[in-house]
Protein backbone atom coordinates (compact mmCIF):
# COMPACT_ATOMS: atom_id res chain seq x y z
CA UNK A 1 0.00 0.00 0.00
CA UNK A 2 1.84 3.65 -0.93
CA UNK A 3 0.48 7.07 -1.71
CA UNK A 4 2.23 8.25 -4.47
CA UNK A 5 1.76 11.91 -2.74
CA UNK A 6 2.88 10.17 0.73
CA UNK A 7 6.04 9.24 2.56
CA UNK A 8 4.38 6.21 4.03
CA UNK A 9 4.57 2.52 1.96
CA UNK A 10 3.10 0.10 3.53
CA UNK A 11 4.56 -3.25 2.24
CA UNK A 12 3.79 -6.05 5.12
CA UNK A 13 5.76 -6.94 7.29
CA UNK A 14 7.77 -3.87 5.89
CA UNK A 15 7.10 -0.16 6.73
CA UNK A 16 9.17 2.32 4.59
CA UNK A 17 9.35 5.99 6.05
CA UNK A 18 10.70 8.22 3.89
CA UNK A 19 11.74 11.80 4.26
CA UNK A 20 13.30 15.17 3.01
CA UNK A 21 14.47 15.91 6.29
CA UNK A 22 18.61 15.21 7.11
CA UNK A 23 19.28 16.66 3.48
CA UNK A 24 21.19 20.05 5.56
CA UNK A 25 22.61 17.52 7.49
CA UNK A 26 24.06 16.19 4.45
CA UNK A 27 24.72 19.21 2.99
CA UNK A 28 26.53 20.59 6.08
CA UNK A 29 28.72 17.19 6.64
CA UNK A 30 29.69 17.40 2.85
CA UNK A 31 31.20 20.60 3.23
CA UNK A 32 34.52 18.91 5.91
CA UNK A 33 37.29 17.91 4.02
CA UNK A 34 38.60 14.92 6.50
CA UNK A 35 35.01 13.70 4.79
CA UNK A 36 36.10 13.78 1.37
CA UNK A 37 39.53 12.42 2.61
CA UNK A 38 37.78 9.31 3.57
CA UNK A 39 35.89 8.95 0.70
CA UNK A 40 38.84 8.52 -1.41
CA UNK A 41 40.37 6.55 1.59
CA UNK A 42 37.57 3.90 1.52
CA UNK A 43 37.19 3.77 -2.34
CA UNK A 44 41.40 2.51 -2.40
CA UNK A 45 40.59 0.43 0.45
CA UNK A 46 37.52 -1.53 -0.49
CA UNK A 47 39.62 -3.84 -3.13
CA UNK A 48 41.37 -5.16 0.48
CA UNK A 49 37.55 -5.40 2.15
CA UNK A 50 36.86 -7.33 -0.77
CA UNK A 51 39.45 -9.51 -0.38
CA UNK A 52 39.50 -9.85 2.93
CA UNK A 53 35.91 -10.19 2.87
CA UNK A 54 35.92 -13.33 0.21
CA UNK A 55 39.03 -14.68 1.83
CA UNK A 56 36.92 -14.76 5.71
CA UNK A 57 34.67 -17.34 3.67
CA UNK A 58 37.12 -19.35 1.79
CA UNK A 59 38.64 -19.94 5.47
CA UNK A 60 35.70 -20.71 6.59
CA UNK A 61 34.89 -23.17 4.33
CA UNK A 62 38.29 -24.82 4.48
CA UNK A 63 37.51 -25.26 8.25
CA UNK A 64 34.36 -26.65 7.63
CA UNK A 65 35.89 -28.96 4.84
CA UNK A 66 39.12 -30.04 6.66
CA UNK A 67 37.72 -30.53 10.42
CA UNK A 68 34.43 -32.57 11.41
CA UNK A 69 34.48 -30.82 15.13
CA UNK A 70 34.09 -27.62 13.67
CA UNK A 71 31.30 -28.77 11.72
CA UNK A 72 29.77 -30.14 14.93
CA UNK A 73 29.87 -26.85 16.75
CA UNK A 74 28.20 -24.95 13.51
CA UNK A 75 25.73 -27.79 13.77
CA UNK A 76 24.63 -26.97 17.60
CA UNK A 77 24.76 -23.51 16.92
CA UNK A 78 22.25 -23.88 13.54
CA UNK A 79 22.00 -21.74 10.47
CA UNK A 80 20.84 -18.76 12.90
CA UNK A 81 24.57 -18.93 13.72
CA UNK A 82 25.46 -17.09 10.17
CA UNK A 83 23.08 -14.57 10.47
CA UNK A 84 24.10 -10.77 11.85
CA UNK A 85 20.58 -10.61 13.58
CA UNK A 86 19.52 -9.86 17.48
CA UNK A 87 17.21 -12.34 18.89
CA UNK A 88 17.97 -15.28 16.06
CA UNK A 89 21.52 -15.76 16.00
CA UNK A 90 22.03 -16.87 19.87
CA UNK A 91 25.17 -14.98 20.52
CA UNK A 92 23.88 -11.68 19.58
CA UNK A 93 22.28 -9.85 22.83
CA UNK A 94 18.74 -8.10 21.38
CA UNK A 95 19.39 -5.27 23.10
CA UNK A 96 23.19 -4.01 22.68
CA UNK A 97 22.76 -5.85 19.06
CA UNK A 98 20.11 -3.99 18.08
CA UNK A 99 21.29 0.03 19.18
CA UNK A 100 24.94 -1.45 16.85
CA UNK A 101 22.84 -2.60 14.02
CA UNK A 102 21.03 0.62 14.07
CA UNK A 103 23.77 2.56 14.41
CA UNK A 104 25.49 0.61 11.53
CA UNK A 105 23.03 1.23 9.23
CA UNK A 106 22.29 4.86 9.79
CA UNK A 107 26.04 5.81 9.57
CA UNK A 108 26.16 3.56 6.40
CA UNK A 109 23.28 4.87 4.47
CA UNK A 110 23.84 8.62 5.85
CA UNK A 111 27.82 8.00 4.27
CA UNK A 112 26.48 7.38 1.12
CA UNK A 113 24.43 10.60 0.56
CA UNK A 114 26.85 13.38 2.80
CA UNK A 115 29.40 11.68 -0.51
CA UNK A 116 26.96 11.97 -2.67
CA UNK A 117 26.30 15.79 -2.03
CA UNK A 118 29.94 16.13 -1.89
CA UNK A 119 30.48 15.20 -5.40
CA UNK A 120 26.90 17.02 -6.48
CA UNK A 121 25.15 14.20 -7.12
CA UNK A 122 21.33 14.58 -5.78
CA UNK A 123 20.10 13.09 -2.79
CA UNK A 124 16.04 12.38 -3.58
CA UNK A 125 15.21 11.53 -0.09
CA UNK A 126 16.44 9.27 2.75
CA UNK A 127 14.39 7.15 5.56
CA UNK A 128 13.86 4.76 7.75
CA UNK A 129 12.55 0.86 7.26
CA UNK A 130 10.49 -0.98 9.92
CA UNK A 131 9.70 -4.87 10.29
CA UNK A 132 6.42 -4.25 11.59
CA UNK A 133 7.76 -1.94 14.44
CA UNK A 134 10.85 -2.89 14.65
CA UNK A 135 13.80 -0.42 12.91
CA UNK A 136 15.87 -2.29 10.45
CA UNK A 137 17.43 -0.16 8.36
CA UNK A 138 18.08 3.13 6.46
CA UNK A 139 18.62 4.40 3.48
CA UNK A 140 19.05 6.87 1.15
CA UNK A 141 17.61 7.41 -2.22
CA UNK A 142 20.73 9.12 -4.64
CA UNK A 143 20.17 10.00 -8.36
CA UNK A 144 20.77 7.11 -10.40
CA UNK A 145 20.67 8.36 -13.59
CA UNK A 146 23.14 10.96 -12.40
CA UNK A 147 25.37 8.53 -10.52
CA UNK A 148 25.72 6.42 -14.15
CA UNK A 149 26.48 9.76 -15.81
CA UNK A 150 29.67 10.88 -13.43
CA UNK A 151 33.29 8.97 -13.42
CA UNK A 152 33.92 6.28 -10.91
CA UNK A 153 36.09 8.95 -9.22
CA UNK A 154 32.89 9.82 -7.81
CA UNK A 155 30.22 7.05 -8.29
CA UNK A 156 32.65 4.79 -6.39
CA UNK A 157 33.67 7.20 -3.59
CA UNK A 158 29.81 7.57 -2.97
CA UNK A 159 29.37 3.64 -3.30
CA UNK A 160 32.33 2.84 -0.68
CA UNK A 161 31.58 5.15 1.64
CA UNK A 162 28.78 3.27 3.50
CA UNK A 163 31.41 0.26 4.29
CA UNK A 164 34.83 2.40 4.76
CA UNK A 165 32.37 4.70 8.09
CA UNK A 166 31.10 1.60 9.30
CA UNK A 167 35.00 0.06 9.50
CA UNK A 168 36.05 3.80 10.42
CA UNK A 169 33.07 3.83 13.27
CA UNK A 170 33.95 0.28 14.25
CA UNK A 171 37.84 1.17 15.34
CA UNK A 172 36.67 4.12 16.99
CA UNK A 173 34.24 1.82 19.09
CA UNK A 174 37.18 -0.99 19.69
CA UNK A 175 39.87 1.65 20.70
CA UNK A 176 37.04 3.09 23.18
CA UNK A 177 36.39 0.02 24.46
CA UNK A 178 40.32 -0.54 25.02
CA UNK A 179 40.11 2.45 26.81
CA UNK A 180 37.07 1.23 29.24
CA UNK A 181 39.00 -1.80 29.44
CA UNK A 182 42.06 -0.14 30.87
CA UNK A 183 39.78 1.20 33.98
CA UNK A 184 39.92 -2.16 34.94
CA UNK A 185 41.22 -3.86 37.85
CA UNK A 186 40.61 -7.04 39.78
CA UNK A 187 38.26 -7.38 43.17
CA UNK A 188 40.89 -8.28 44.99
CA UNK A 189 43.90 -10.72 44.48
CA UNK A 190 43.00 -14.63 45.24
CA UNK A 191 41.54 -17.22 43.54
CA UNK A 192 38.03 -16.32 41.44
CA UNK A 193 35.05 -18.95 41.92
CA UNK A 194 33.05 -19.38 38.14
CA UNK A 195 31.01 -22.32 39.02
CA UNK A 196 30.04 -24.45 42.38
CA UNK A 197 29.34 -28.45 42.10
CA UNK A 198 25.99 -28.96 43.32
CA UNK A 199 25.65 -30.44 46.59
CA UNK A 200 29.48 -30.07 47.41
CA UNK A 201 30.89 -28.95 50.51
CA UNK A 202 31.24 -25.00 49.04
CA UNK A 203 27.69 -25.16 47.63
CA UNK A 204 26.06 -26.24 51.20
CA UNK A 205 28.74 -23.51 52.77
CA UNK A 206 26.57 -21.12 50.43
CA UNK A 207 29.95 -19.89 48.04
CA UNK A 208 28.41 -18.23 45.10
CA UNK A 209 29.77 -17.91 41.41
CA UNK A 210 31.74 -14.51 40.96
CA UNK A 211 33.10 -14.80 44.88
CA UNK A 212 36.77 -14.40 44.97
CA UNK A 213 38.81 -16.28 47.76
CA UNK A 214 41.34 -14.71 49.25
CA UNK A 215 42.75 -16.79 52.26
CA UNK A 216 42.37 -20.00 53.22
CA UNK A 217 42.32 -20.52 57.05
CA UNK A 218 43.99 -17.06 57.16
CA UNK A 219 46.52 -17.75 54.61
CA UNK A 220 46.57 -15.46 52.14
CA UNK A 221 45.94 -16.62 48.47
CA UNK A 222 47.46 -14.88 45.75
CA UNK A 223 46.69 -16.80 42.95
CA UNK A 224 45.16 -20.96 41.84
CA UNK A 225 48.61 -22.19 42.18
CA UNK A 226 49.03 -21.11 46.43
CA UNK A 227 45.35 -21.87 46.67
CA UNK A 228 46.54 -25.54 45.50
CA UNK A 229 49.64 -26.14 47.48
CA UNK A 230 47.61 -24.98 51.11
CA UNK A 231 44.76 -27.10 49.68
CA UNK A 232 46.82 -30.36 48.68
CA UNK A 233 47.88 -30.95 52.64
CA UNK A 234 44.14 -31.06 53.94
CA UNK A 235 42.24 -34.29 54.49
CA UNK A 236 38.26 -35.54 53.72
CA UNK A 237 36.52 -34.07 57.17
CA UNK A 238 39.08 -31.45 57.72
CA UNK A 239 36.86 -27.76 59.01
CA UNK A 240 38.52 -25.08 56.99
CA UNK A 241 38.03 -21.40 56.74
CA UNK A 242 37.49 -19.45 53.74
CA UNK A 243 37.34 -15.62 53.50
CA UNK A 244 35.96 -14.90 49.94
CA UNK A 245 35.78 -11.20 48.39
CA UNK A 246 31.89 -10.65 47.16
CA UNK A 247 31.80 -7.23 45.32
CA UNK A 248 33.50 -4.70 47.97
CA UNK A 249 32.29 -7.08 50.66
CA UNK A 250 34.40 -10.06 53.11
CA UNK A 251 33.07 -13.06 54.44
CA UNK A 252 34.27 -15.70 55.96
CA UNK A 253 32.35 -19.46 55.51
CA UNK A 254 33.65 -22.64 57.69
CA UNK A 255 33.46 -25.55 55.32
CA UNK A 256 33.91 -29.34 56.59
CA UNK A 257 35.64 -30.84 53.03
CA UNK A 258 34.38 -33.71 51.84
CA UNK A 259 36.11 -36.49 49.72
CA UNK A 260 36.72 -36.96 46.26
CA UNK A 261 34.22 -39.59 44.19
CA UNK A 262 37.22 -40.62 42.36
CA UNK A 263 39.41 -40.76 45.37
CA UNK A 264 38.25 -41.21 48.78
CA UNK A 265 41.42 -39.98 50.72
CA UNK A 266 41.77 -36.84 48.62
CA UNK A 267 39.70 -33.68 49.70
CA UNK A 268 36.72 -31.93 47.68
CA UNK A 269 35.50 -28.88 48.18
CA UNK A 270 33.48 -28.18 44.69
CA UNK A 271 34.70 -24.89 43.29
CA UNK A 272 35.52 -24.60 39.54
CA UNK A 273 37.97 -21.67 38.42
CA UNK A 274 38.01 -19.79 35.13
CA UNK A 275 40.85 -20.98 32.72
CA UNK A 276 42.38 -18.30 32.45
CA UNK A 277 43.58 -16.42 35.24
CA UNK A 278 42.02 -13.10 35.38
CA UNK A 279 44.76 -11.14 35.45
CA UNK A 280 46.61 -12.52 32.31
CA UNK A 281 42.38 -12.42 30.62
CA UNK A 282 42.30 -8.70 31.43
CA UNK A 283 45.98 -7.58 30.20
CA UNK A 284 45.32 -9.17 26.93
CA UNK A 285 42.56 -7.12 26.45
CA UNK A 286 44.54 -4.12 27.54
CA UNK A 287 46.84 -4.70 25.22
CA UNK A 288 44.64 -5.15 22.62
CA UNK A 289 45.88 -2.06 20.30
CA UNK A 290 49.42 -3.24 20.84
CA UNK A 291 50.74 -4.95 17.44
CA UNK A 292 50.46 -8.67 18.42
CA UNK A 293 48.10 -11.55 18.77
CA UNK A 294 45.69 -9.78 21.28
CA UNK A 295 43.79 -7.99 19.00
CA UNK A 296 42.22 -11.50 17.97
CA UNK A 297 40.56 -11.50 21.31
CA UNK A 298 38.01 -8.96 20.39
CA UNK A 299 36.68 -11.12 17.62
CA UNK A 300 35.21 -13.18 20.62
CA UNK A 301 31.95 -12.68 21.74
CA UNK A 302 31.28 -11.59 25.30
CA UNK A 303 27.99 -13.85 26.06
CA UNK A 304 27.39 -16.56 27.72
CA UNK A 305 29.72 -18.89 29.25
CA UNK A 306 32.33 -16.37 28.51
CA UNK A 307 35.01 -17.48 31.03
CA UNK A 308 38.20 -15.61 29.51
CA UNK A 309 36.63 -12.15 28.55
CA UNK A 310 36.40 -9.39 31.34
CA UNK A 311 33.50 -7.32 30.38
CA UNK A 312 31.30 -10.73 29.88
CA UNK A 313 28.04 -11.37 32.14
CA UNK A 314 30.40 -14.38 33.61
CA UNK A 315 33.37 -12.36 34.83
CA UNK A 316 32.03 -9.09 35.38
CA UNK A 317 32.22 -9.95 39.05
CA UNK A 318 35.53 -10.10 39.25
CA UNK A 319 36.65 -6.64 38.56
CA UNK A 320 35.87 -2.81 39.14
CA UNK A 321 36.03 0.33 36.94
CA UNK A 322 37.24 3.89 37.63
CA UNK A 323 33.55 4.44 35.67
CA UNK A 324 31.69 2.07 38.37
CA UNK A 325 29.11 -0.52 36.80
CA UNK A 326 28.60 1.70 34.16
CA UNK A 327 31.67 -0.19 32.77
CA UNK A 328 29.97 -3.10 32.13
CA UNK A 329 27.34 -1.13 29.91
CA UNK A 330 29.87 0.38 27.95
CA UNK A 331 32.22 -1.90 27.54
CA UNK A 332 29.30 -4.82 26.13
CA UNK A 333 27.48 -1.73 23.95
CA UNK A 334 31.26 -0.20 22.21
CA UNK A 335 31.64 -4.19 21.59
CA UNK A 336 28.74 -4.92 19.76
CA UNK A 337 28.67 -1.46 17.71
CA UNK A 338 32.61 -2.31 16.98
CA UNK A 339 32.11 -6.24 16.06
CA UNK A 340 28.99 -5.26 13.87
CA UNK A 341 30.25 -2.26 11.94
CA UNK A 342 33.08 -4.14 10.89
CA UNK A 343 31.29 -7.15 10.34
CA UNK A 344 28.81 -4.83 8.21
CA UNK A 345 31.30 -2.90 6.57
CA UNK A 346 33.49 -6.28 5.30
CA UNK A 347 30.88 -8.13 4.51
CA UNK A 348 29.37 -5.00 1.86
CA UNK A 349 32.49 -5.29 0.54
CA UNK A 350 31.99 -8.29 -1.19
CA UNK A 351 31.81 -7.96 -5.05
CA UNK A 352 28.11 -9.16 -4.83
CA UNK A 353 25.34 -8.02 -7.16
CA UNK A 354 23.24 -5.74 -4.97
CA UNK A 355 26.28 -5.18 -2.37
CA UNK A 356 28.38 -1.98 -2.37
CA UNK A 357 30.97 -4.55 -3.37
CA UNK A 358 29.18 -5.68 -6.43
CA UNK A 359 28.32 -2.44 -7.65
CA UNK A 360 31.74 -0.91 -7.09
CA UNK A 361 33.30 -3.86 -8.74
CA UNK A 362 31.42 -3.76 -11.37
CA UNK A 363 32.04 0.12 -12.52
CA UNK A 364 35.52 0.02 -11.68
CA UNK A 365 35.74 -3.03 -14.08
CA UNK A 366 34.21 -0.40 -17.00
CA UNK A 367 36.46 2.25 -15.24
CA UNK A 368 39.48 0.01 -15.56
CA UNK A 369 39.01 -1.67 -19.14
CA UNK A 370 37.47 1.55 -21.11
CA UNK A 371 36.39 0.60 -24.55
CA UNK A 372 37.83 -3.02 -24.23
CA UNK A 373 35.32 -5.01 -22.82
CA UNK A 374 31.56 -4.60 -23.95
CA UNK A 375 28.93 -3.71 -21.49
CA UNK A 376 27.47 -6.97 -22.39
CA UNK A 377 30.74 -8.52 -21.24
CA UNK A 378 31.37 -6.83 -17.73
CA UNK A 379 27.84 -7.72 -17.15
CA UNK A 380 28.86 -11.48 -17.63
CA UNK A 381 31.55 -11.04 -15.55
CA UNK A 382 29.97 -9.57 -12.83
CA UNK A 383 27.14 -12.21 -12.64
CA UNK A 384 29.63 -14.82 -12.90
CA UNK A 385 31.73 -13.19 -9.82
CA UNK A 386 28.53 -12.32 -7.82
CA UNK A 387 27.14 -16.29 -7.94
CA UNK A 388 30.75 -17.36 -7.50
CA UNK A 389 30.11 -15.37 -3.83
CA UNK A 390 26.35 -16.42 -3.80
CA UNK A 391 28.06 -19.81 -3.42
CA UNK A 392 30.29 -19.65 -1.04
CA UNK A 393 27.92 -17.78 1.28
CA UNK A 394 25.56 -20.50 0.68
CA UNK A 395 28.01 -23.22 1.65
CA UNK A 396 28.46 -21.28 5.19
CA UNK A 397 24.78 -23.01 5.40
CA UNK A 398 25.27 -26.16 3.91
CA UNK A 399 28.72 -27.63 4.76
CA UNK A 400 28.52 -27.57 8.42
CA UNK A 401 25.75 -30.50 7.53
CA UNK A 402 28.04 -32.48 5.89
CA UNK A 403 28.87 -36.54 6.88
Amino acid sequence: MKDKNSNFDFRFPLIILKTQRGQSLMEKLSKFRFILILSWISLILMPIFSILAVSILLLTASLYLSFPEVREIARETGPQGALLIPGINPYLPIIYGWIAIFIGLVIHELSHGVIAKAVDIPVRSSGIMFFLFLPIGAFVEVDDTKLDSVSFKKSGRIIAAGAGSNIVVGLMALILLVGVVNTMEPVADGLPVSKIVVDSPANMAGLLPGDIITHLNGIPVDDSNVFSQNFNNLSPGDEIILTVQRQSVQYDYPIILSSRPENSEEPFIGIMRPSIDINDSLHRYQNGLSFSTDLLVYFSFPSGDSYSIPFSTSMQNFYTSSLGNQYIVFSNLLFWIWFINFNLGIFNSLPLGPLDGGQAFKRGLKSVTGNKLSQNNINYISRLVSISILVLILSMFLLPYLP
